[in-house]
């Protein structure tokens, strides 16, 4: 999805330190994988009845002054993002590729997508499968592992580029700089199918997960 991994940059307070910048992102990283295999994993693959694997983490710092051109504008695909809101703020999305998407519905509901009809059904299927595994799984992992309270909002969706849907999100936040970590998921039986679990973080709320990890 026109990302990659970075282990160095610019500071969560600004200032350019290549070794503790990289080490609040493999902090960080961490985190993700270990909510993702805690909780996400088994709601996964029994709601799809499949088996599921962490494919890889990435992680970097954006800005809405640079999301274009981390991002592919053109590449669209179909994203459910939940707000999270409590001791920290947070976003968290489920990405998927649209003909992913598609399968996914079908998986879901048991059906093969094709009508209008059946392409509402299917976005309130994965609308209903994201809040599941964002609200529930993922949250209550992070909460048990951090121990922050963590209140979701009702899930929004959208089918755009991932740049256009950052740039949503982030424009309705008060914070300049972000954290943006993607967990890739691959499963066995559905071997080309791939799922994105990902966080959307301010830089200032993720220094306070990374400090919360070593109280």
């Amino acid at each position: 999805m026109g990302m990659s991994s970075i282990t160095g940059g610019r500071g969560m307070d600004g200032e350019v330190d290549n070794s503790r910048d990289g080490n609040r992102l493999g902090t960080i990283s961490n985190v993700i994988k270990f909510t993702i295999l805690n909780r996400c994993v088994h709601a996964i693959d029994t709601m799809l009845n499949d088996r599921s694997s962490i494919d890889s983490i990435s992680i970097e710092h954006i800005t809405l002054d640079d999301i274009y051109e981390r991002f592919d504008p053109e590449h669209v695909v179909f994203a459910v993002y939940i707000k999270g809101i409590g001791e920290i703020t947070l976003t968290l999305l489920l990405v998927i590729e649209v003909e992913d998407g598609k399968r996914l519905a079908s998986i879901l509901i048991g059906n093969t997508i094709g009508n209008a009809e059946a392409d509402e059904l299917a976005t309130s299927a994965i609308a209903e499968f994201g809040n599941i595994l964002l609200a529930g799984a993922f949250t209550n992992a992070l909460t048990h592992f951090t121990g922050f309270r963590i209140d979701c909002t009702a899930p929004g969706y959208a089918k755009d580029s991932l740049a256009s849907i950052l740039e949503y999100i982030i424009a309705d936040s008060d914070s300049t700089e972000f954290i943006y970590a993607d967990g890739k998921l691959s499963f066995m039986t559905n071997k080309d199918f791939v799922l994105h679990i990902s966080v959307l973080i301010p830089s200032e709320d993720a220094k306070k997960l990374v400090d919360a990890m070593f109280r």
